[in-house]
């Protein structure tokens, strides 16, 4: 048996253990204050110092001890040299009869001033020395006793503590009460002395010291038969969890079990925190039997429990339950704050006061991460305000608005898109309160639509009256001379990355993540993108197209769409046309002109390769803007800023020192757009946010402005837009993704400079990644993972402590992965999953794509910051379709593609391989021709016994059927 025993003050020459724990306070607090005076007015402890000061004089304590008895000019003397200097001397002064007031007319005031004031309470004392040594309603019982005194109670706790030295009950006086709890749940020596009556009694009856266990709860909750040692940590373990609930209760509790929990000492409480902590940390199993039942004995607690009352602890189920529908209730009635700090407290996984009842529940994560991320939407709502606030009369315009969009608006526009990409990946009908959280968030999208269009109606109006055109500081037109160029001028290579779509918060984003890289410079502007915001523009002018401040605009007499802008000889309309009049602009032997998808897979010395001559190099993405218009940006907008990052790492790498990214737009994300679409003549006339008009014609809800007032040149007519965030009747299909309008969101581009004084460092460290399948969990996939180090080339103080990970499908197309919760030593930011080296964790996450089928995923570093070998799992996941399920293959080649014979190899080489190609083929298996190609029945019984183990393997699903007697393996979707 393993005892761990309780530091104890020595009682020797202080009076018994109640003296000892009042000098062991003492010598705390001379320990942290130096000079302590003690106030005491009633005198009780005069004996006691007096024991002290014979301590002192035998050199026994740690500190000085003098006294006030009579003569405050004799304490003076002594005192004399003692508390003088600079430095604090440890010493206690003792002051019986004294309060406050009254030592402020004496000569020891200054003294006391200097000092500080201890005070102690007798009762307080003995509740404090005696707590968790013997049982609360004894110490009650001689609290209650008249004219106590400090020599009474050390006789009265030493006789008690004596008659508990021998036999069992010394044994567990020795040991924690988490130590005890350990035993009678592993079988320990404790549990094995259950059977014997006077241990079962000695273990009650220090139950009852650590806990304050009532015998009416022992009554309550032991089961009539003899106990076992799980019986008794139950008992014990439930009042522990009910004392926890009312001590976190902001009420008095109604139930009658919990009444007495208020009177309990301070020590007590705190240990059964501690047991209920520990608990819930060492044996979950147990802790949620327990809490359960508990709960069940507490009906009339859960139905009175008001989410407002409770604490930070959910001690038993119905606590979450209950905070989770008062959150949903306080989005309902914009809350935000309140609803923000319920979700906070529960959304981490790490923290300590994390529910316990999320730990294993990923379904409640997600409703509580959904519920975290609706509030912030909600709060930074409410910091942007209502109105951009810009005052013409004070010579406020679009500078200033662009400014106030910057410091306020832009971060609501990224709550919202995260809300909206959370949405997508967590909002499924498995999660509790799915209906009513579903219509919260529509609420929440409601409400930024409420506060975009009051920002969008002030910024044209703001437009209408000073002009749409920005100081030529802010203007897009001017960011290539202004910004790129001077770059290229100085020695080596500049990468541009112009990517469609990147609005001015995920630039934002950019540079939060780039800011803390050292020897670098990070810079982040705004600038208005040119009007109207479509990627025939605004990728256009992103190269060097103006000339004195105005633009040549191409504009297509059939449609009516602008072309491009004419430069020199030659326009200005495509990628071609944009390198070559960039590389006319710069110089350079080359310009190279990549899209992000060839530099991130491609390495450093590729790339090395094609910039060498080259002033500058292109990296031209649409991503964005491509998963946007078809419908799934959200699912999209993380990953390509991932890559975006991973792009920058590897040029870095490649040698390029200085970069700018930029965008040719930015886009709204609408809940329906169709049904708030604004009529505007015939429906072929308006694109989705703008309309080329001929005539100057003003239009309810719309502003306009002339193109010559945009500095165009080379065509005539007018621009006019929505004054809101609406989009244009053009009889085309609802679209979420939406630009070409006026509103900031749409024309505040990010231009984000990034400068490295020294070359890139290469890493000396290689990781890898180990990673299985496990058991899903409410339609997630998941898997269990661990980031290794593989190899350490040399000694290496800078590696990383967190890895950066994530997944992709690498055998097919289409499909796209939701990452949805962690558990363990890893979280989920930024589209990313961050792992502790080192650590073990659990990843859920979802495939979606147009066909079902069974895939394999791909665990990779995606940000390029370390060298981390990729790792597929052995296993395949199910792919849930999408746009509707998929005709059967005819053909193994039709339906599993060039990977048709990648999978097999991972299947034995036996008959094994034959069976399951067989089902690719045909779609059935019979039980006797599997038995022919797995060699008899011994084969098929080894097959049936691996069969879930094969099946993971292959990029479909199979079931087995019974049909007539006649057991059959049959394939399930098209892979």
């Amino acid at each position: 048996m393993t005892t761990t025993a309780a530091p104890q003050p020595s009682t020797v020459g202080l009076g018994g253990p109640v003296s000892a724990s009042l000098e062991a306070d003492l010598r705390s607090w001379v320990r942290r204050q130096g000079v302590v005076v003690w106030l005491d007015q009633a005198g009780h402890y005069r004996g006691f110092v007096d024991r002290l000061q014979a301590l002192c004089d035998a050199g026994a304590l740690p500190y000085e001890v003098y006294a006030f008895r009579g003569s405050h000019l004799a304490l003076m003397m002594a005192l004399d040299g003692v508390a003088a200097g600079t430095e604090k001397v440890p010493l206690v002064i003792h002051l019986p009869g004294f309060t406050e007031e009254s030592v402020r007319s004496t000569p020891l005031f200054e003294l006391y001033a200097a000092g500080v004031r201890y005070r102690k309470a007798l009762d307080t004392l003995v509740t404090e020395a005696a707590a968790g040594r013997v049982r609360p309603d004894q110490i009650a019982s001689f609290k209650a006793q008249p004219d106590m005194t400090l020599a009474g109670a050390d006789a009265w706790l030493s006789a008690l503590l004596d008659d508990a030295e021998g036999g069992i009950a010394g044994q567990l006086q020795a040991m924690k009460p988490t130590a005890v709890f350990d035993d009678l749940l592993t079988g320990g020596f404790v549990a094995g002395r259950i059977s014997k009556l006077d241990d079962e009694d000695a273990l009650w009856e220090r139950f009852g010291v650590w806990v304050g266990l009532p015998g009416s709860w022992r009554d309550t909750t032991l089961p009539p038969s003899r106990p076992r040692a799980e019986d008794v940590a139950f008992v014990a373990a439930s009042w522990a969890l009910c004392v926890e609930y009312v001590d976190d209760l902001k009420r008095a509790p109604v139930s009658k079990h919990l009444a007495r929990v208020a009177d309990l000492p301070r020590p007590v409480i705190e240990t059964c925190r501690a047991v209920a902590a520990h608990l819930r940390e060492r044996h979950p199993g147990f802790y949620q039997r327990t809490a359960d039942e508990t709960e069940a004995l507490l009906a009339d607690e859960a139905d009175a429990a008001r989410a407002e009352d409770l604490g930070k602890v959910d001690t038993f189920r119905f606590e979450e339950d209950k905070v989770l529908k008062a959150a949903l209730a306080a989005l309902d009635r914009a809350a935000y704050d309140l609803a923000a700090d319920w979700s906070d407290m529960r959304v981490d996984l790490k923290s300590a006061s994390t529910s316990f009842w999320l730990r294993d529940d990923p379904t409640r994560q997600s409703a509580w991460q959904l519920v975290r991320d609706a509030a912030r939407l909600g709060q930074t709502i409410a910091r942007a305000g209502e109105r951009i606030g810009v005052d013409t009369r004070d010579g406020g315009g679009l500078e200033a608005a662009v400014n106030a969009y910057v410091e306020r608006g832009a971060a609501v526009d990224q709550a919202h898109r995260q809300l909206e990409q959370r949405r997508m990946a967590l909002l499924y009908p498995q999660l509790p309160e799915f209906e009513t959280l579903r219509t919260r968030l529509d609420g929440m999208r409601r409400a930024w639509r409420v506060w975009a269009d009051a920002w969008a109606r002030e910024f044209n109006a703001l437009c209408k009256a000073q002009g749409f055109l920005a100081g030529a500081s802010q203007q897009q037109r001017m960011l290539f001379d202004e910004v790129v160029k001077p770059l290229t001028q100085e020695a080596g290579t500049t990468a541009y990355f112009v990517v469609d779509a990147l609005r001015f918060e995920m630039g934002e984003e950019l540079y939060r993540q780039m800011e803390g890289t050292p020897a670098t410079t990070v810079l982040l502007k705004p600038r208005l993108a040119e009007l109207p915001t479509v990627t025939e523009v605004g990728m256009n002018v992103l190269a060097p197209v103006e000339k004195n401040g105005r633009l040549h605009v191409s504009m297509a007499s059939d449609t009516g769409k602008v072309q491009g802008f004419q430069t020199g000889e030659f326009r200005v309309s495509d990628p071609e046309t944009r390198k070559r009049a960039m590389h006319d602009r710069v110089g350079g032997g080359t310009c190279p002109w990549l899209t992000l998808e060839e530099v991130v897979s491609r390495d450093s010395t590729s790339l090395k390769r094609s910039v060498a001559q080259a002033r500058l190099v292109v990296v031209h993405s649409q991503e964005i803007d491509n998963a946007g218009e078809k419908g799934v940006g959200p699912a999209v907008f993380d990953h390509v800023m991932q890559k975006l990052r991973a792009a920058w790492h590897l040029l870095r790498d490649a040698g390029v020192r200085r970069f700018v990214f930029t965008s040719d737009h930015g886009f709204l994300l609408l809940e329906d757009s169709v049904a708030s679409a604004q009529a505007h003549g015939r429906r072929i006339d308006p694109q989705r946010r703008h309309v080329f008009s001929p005539v100057a014609a003003d239009h309810a809800g719309e502003v306009r402005v002339a193109l010559a007032d945009l500095g165009y040149e080379g065509v005539n007519g007018h621009l006019m837009f929505p004054e809101t965030t609406a989009v244009f009747d053009t009889g085309r299909r609802s679209m979420s993704f939406v630009h070409g309008g006026n509103s900031l969101q749409e024309r505040v581009i990010p231009v984000l400079t990034v400068v490295h004084r020294t070359a890139a460092g290469g890493s000396s460290v290689q990781y890898g990644i180990k990673a299985e399948a496990s058991e899903g969990v409410a339609g997630m996939h998941c898997i269990e993972a661990k980031v290794e180090v593989l190899a350490q080339r040399s000694l290496d103080f800078g590696s990383p402590k967190d890895i950066e990970l994530a997944l992709r499908v690498p055998d097919a197309e289409g499909v796209q992965v939701e990452l949805c919760q962690t558990r363990g030593k890893a979280r989920i930011a930024g589209g990313v999953v961050v792992a502790t080296v080192g650590e073990r964790f659990e990843l859920f996450f979802r495939l979606s794509g147009a066909v079902d089928a069974r895939a394999l995923i791909e665990i990779h570093h995606p940000s390029a910051v370390a060298d981390v070998v990729p790792c597929v799992p052995d296993a395949r996941f199910a792919v849930t379709a999408t746009r509707g399920p998929a005709a059967p293959p005819s053909t193994p080649a039709a339906g599993f593609g060039a990977g048709h014979g990648s999978w097999l190899e991972q299947l034995p080489e036996s008959g094994v391989r034959q069976v399951f190609e067989h089902l690719a083929a045909h779609g059935t298996v019979t039980e006797n021709e599997a038995a022919a190609m797995l060699g008899g029945p011994r084969g098929l019984r080894r097959f049936a016994l691996q069969f879930e183990a094969y099946a993971q393997k292959v990029p479909f699903g199979v079931r087995i059927d019974v049909v007539a007697g006649v057991k059959r393996y049959v394939r399930e979707g098209s892979g």
